[in-house]
């Protein structure tokens, strides 16, 4: 009798969270109902039941995640926070206004009990294998005998659009081979796309295709009892979990498993008939019995009680083990600061690569708050741990999965504060844009290393050859994109980077070998504009050259020759953030004289953000004009004029001389 009564709660429950569904999207005259709909026996019944988590504190490091990788269905997440008293009634009115907590799709700056902001499908199911893994290196850095500290769960809701995609498909494989446990995937398979039934367009047994990739498998009808059962088993299961629940798209609508329930909106009387066949007896719009909202909320006593043993546990821990309870306060209060300047560069003159690489090993030795790793590019791109998380290490092996790797990150940094690595050539960094974006759009300070950044890459030719992608990458909001030419500028680029709090940070770095300059008195100053050479000469005639990276050699040495041979006062600067120069007026004056001294750019990209600067003074820039080709990269740079006598030519030009 007592569980037919609880299960007749639950059930109307869930009654109730449709009904609201229906009456938030016909609010709003908007929204995606139908998973929603369709799913809320699922969200009903994991966070009453089974979801570790406390209103007392949203973000509890030990809490269970909760990631709806299908960010569409947002109302199927809003509605059970609402019953439990996380979400009142006017936020449910405000769905999808602008401003309010309940936006379109989740974003966790609008609500502190979003764990991911979600909308590009497929995402969530790499973002939760992040925090899957972010809590197993805590957990084997913190946990101790008796002191269990870090043991929540990651349960991801996508539906069948996320498996489409390849960023959850590189996750899964990710996730099966290295048998994280605690990690579940919750299907929401009603089998229905936007535009057609999904077996018109993906005939993959999923079951099967799980049990390949080494998940447990469960598959169930959605029905409360059956979730709760399965719920319970996977508790006890070890390794990633798929659990495959069959769901009606707009269940009880008159759009029911049909591609016009994904969004469908309603008319008063086929909402009135719907809650009719749903049981309800208020048919009007946001009004729902009391009953429903002291259940849902009676769960918090346990939930509550559960959180206050842990942090009675924490204190113990923080008797015992002082130090590590120490690190671990401040990682959760984000206040881990890293100093590189006792770092020691075997050499000059070597590629700025290479530096990253020496920066990431003393980080290893010195710093246990950073992990990640490259795609499959060590030996290539220099950044990676000796050890991996496995291992009790700071590395992942990600595999030859750039997307997925950098969603990973942005999982990892969300869910425990750790610093990220990711890594790969920039000609590959397209490959990453839907999670670099999501990592911009939420202020994560990830971190990206893109080497091989020019035509130098040489034999390997145009697929191998960046050309574009400093222009994505800067071009992205929130992203700092930072391109050293020697030792002084890549400890400062990574001193930057890695103090970060609320900014994505890309680094640039080169495969060949560049030539080391003096050492600047202040390196947190050099990333804006560096000053390199100044040749000074008796003419009345001045010219200063801009560049970064690799081409700020060939700035020099065209600096020199026109010095020397066309009697002109030359300056060549560095300029490692072409963004923080272009929004700075005072810098453009400082290195123009006043706007008096014309300037002229060269860069082995087409990023026409330099000319921003010609708003101020006298301007050119010489940028690649093409894709490059197969062959040595100095003939190439050739062929797109990044050289010492084009520098020449256009210096001439300015000046008329």
């Amino acid at each position: 009798m007592g569980r037919d009564d609880n299960m007749n709660k639950l059930e109307k429950l869930i009654a109730s969270m449709r009904g609201l569904v229906m009456d938030a999207v016909n609010n709003a005259k908007s929204g995606h109902s139908g998973m929603a709909i369709g799913s809320a026996e699922i969200t009903a019944t994991l966070f009453t039941k089974y979801f570790n988590f406390t209103n007392l504190n949203p973000k509890w490091l030990n809490r269970d995640k909760f990631i709806l990788s299908a960010g569409h269905g947002s109302l199927t997440i809003y509605t059970i926070m609402h019953f439990m008293g996380l979400l009142d009634r006017q936020d449910i009115e405000q769905f999808r206004k602008y401003g309010s907590r309940t936006s379109g799709h989740p974003e966790i700056d609008r609500f502190q009990y979003i764990d991911v902001s979600t909308g590009a499908l497929g995402q969530g199911i790499a973002n939760g294998l992040g925090m899957a893994l972010g809590r197993d290196y805590l957990a084997k850095r913190f946990n101790k005998p008796d002191y269990n500290i870090i043991d929540h769960t990651v349960y991801v809701l996508h539906g069948d659009g996320c498996l489409q995609e390849g960023v959850a498909l590189e996750a899964i494989q990710l996730a099966g081979t290295l048998q994280v446990s605690n990690f579940v995937l919750i299907h929401d398979f009603n089998k229905i796309q936007i535009d057609t039934p999904y077996n018109e367009v993906n005939n993959i047994d999923f079951k099967k295709f799980f049990e390949a990739q080494k998940f447990n498998v469960i598959e169930i009808e959605s029905d409360p009892y059956l979730i709760e059962q399965a719920l319970l088993k996977i508790k006890d299961l070890k390794g990633p979990t798929y659990l495959q629940i069959h769901t009606n798209i707009a269940k009880y609508t008159d759009y029911q498993d049909s591609s016009k329930g994904h969004a469908a909106l309603f008319t008063p009387e086929q909402t009135i008939a719907t809650k009719k066949a749903m049981s309800l007896d208020s048919f009007t719009p946001f009004e729902y019995d009391d009953d429903n909202y002291s259940y849902a909320q009676s769960f918090w006593e346990q939930k509550n009680k559960n959180y206050q043993n842990w942090l009675k546990n924490i204190d113990k821990y923080t008797e015992n083990y002082p130090e590590l309870s120490s690190e671990l306060q401040s990682l959760i209060s984000n206040n881990i600061s890293y100093d590189l300047s006792k770092i020691e560069f075997s050499a000059n003159d070597l590629s700025t690569r290479e530096y990253s690489g020496q920066i990431v090993k003393y980080l290893e030795r010195n710093y246990w708050s950073i992990v990640g790793g490259s795609a499959d590019l060590f030996s290539s791109t220099k950044i990676g741990f000796s050890k991996s998380i496995s291992e009790g290490g700071q590395g992942i092996k990600y595999g030859i999965r750039e997307h997925a790797m950098c969603a990973i990150n942005n999982g990892i940094n969300l869910a425990t504060n750790l610093k990220t690595l990711a890594s790969t050539f920039l000609a590959f960094a397209d490959y990453s844009k839907g999670a670099m974006r999501l990592a911009s759009l939420m202020e994560l300070p990830v971190i990206n290393v893109y080497s091989h950044d020019t035509y130098m890459v040489g034999e390997d030719g145009p697929t191998h050859q960046p050309v574009e992608q400093l222009t994505m990458l800067r071009s992205t909001p929130n992203m700092v994109v930072i391109r050293p030419c020697d030792q002084y500028e890549t400890e400062a680029a990574f001193a930057y980077a890695l103090n970060s709090k609320r900014e994505q940070i890309s680094i640039i770095t080169s495969r060949q070998n560049l030539k080391t300059y003096t050492q600047p008195q202040d390196l947190t100053s050099v990333l804006k504009t560096r000053l390199i050479i100044e040749l000074n000469s008796e003419s009345t005639k001045s010219i200063n050259l801009l560049a970064s990276g690799s081409e700020v050699e060939i700035a020099v040495n065209a600096a020199k020759k026109l010095n020397e041979k066309h009697n002109l006062n030359v300056k060549v600067y560095s300029v490692p953030v072409l963004q923080f120069l272009v929004n700075d007026t005072e810098e453009i004056a400082k290195i123009s004289n006043h706007f008096q001294t014309p300037l002229l750019a060269i860069e082995a990209s087409n990023d026409t953000m330099w000319y921003k600067i010609a708003e101020y003074t006298r301007f050119r820039a010489i940028l690649a004009k093409k894709f490059g080709c197969s062959g040595k990269g100095e003939l190439i740079y050739h062929d797109n004029g990044l050289t010492v006598e084009n520098i020449i030519d256009e210096t001439i030009k300015m000046l008329e001389l």
